[in-house]
């Protein structure tokens, strides 16, 4: 079994350390600052959320507001990485 173990290894973990850092991460530089495309996504999630908060107070009742706003924030977050990124 260890001699199995071996060999696995001896393969995988070379052809893991071939793939680690192939590109790039996706980043803007914004005024000579580079800046991570996480961190861009984020920023804009939090506008959305600001503006549908506006939205959604004014035809809706929020029951729970601390797990509503920070949810839509993190949703916005994940959709606009997904779609600019992917």
């Amino acid at each position: 079994m260890n001699a199995i173990r071996r060999s696995v290894c001896a393969v995988i973990v070379p052809a893991l350390l071939l793939m680690t850092a192939c590109e790039r991460a996706p980043s803007f530089d914004i005024l000579g600052s580079f800046f991570p495309a996480w961190l861009v996504c984020l920023v804009v999630a939090i506008l959305l959320t600001v503006a549908s908060q506006a939205l959604l107070s004014r035809y809706l009742e929020i029951a729970w507001p601390v797990l509503t706003y920070p949810s839509l924030t993190a949703i916005f977050t994940f959709v606009l990485w997904l779609a600019l990124f992917r």
